[in-house]
């Protein structure tokens, strides 16, 4: 994420700038159906490892002097429809991020399976000024 961070310090003038943007698993996603939460996702092994090395990368750009923190930051909640659960399911066993649903979750969805379902995920942004 380094790189990416230093490529994207390339291409912004001073003073603009760049919006970091990504999953906080400290807020679970909600599978969603029928009009109410039926469940949930529980994240991948690595990827709180993979979080704190973005948030390193974040750190290391700003001591490297390429961004400032302007301060704005918070969660959005994010949502993805499925047009059914076999849908959401290739989702899920594709996903890098998801490992597979929280106990329950896919019974309760059973029921539901022609969807439409989504699931709400909340992605925390920080603003970064370009130096």
């Amino acid at each position: 994420m380094v790189d990416a961070l230093r490529a994207a310090h390339r291409v912004t003038k001073r003073g603009g700038v760049v919006i970091d943007i990504r999953p906080d698993a400290a807020h679970p996603p909600r599978i969603v159906a029928g009009g109410r939460v039926r469940g949930g996702l529980r994240q991948s092994g690595d990827g709180d490892a993979r979080d704190a090395r973005a948030d390193r990368a974040v750190e290391r750009a700003v001591r490297l002097g390429l961004f400032r923190r302007s301060g704005e930051r918070g969660l959005v909640w994010h949502s993805t429809s499925f047009a059914d659960l076999d849908e959401l399911d290739a989702y899920v066993s594709d996903s890098a991020r998801y490992a597979e649903y929280t106990a329950g979750t896919r019974r309760a969805l059973l029921p539901l399976r022609r969807g439409p379902i989504s699931y709400r995920r909340a992605i925390r942004f920080e603003v970064l000024e370009r130096l």
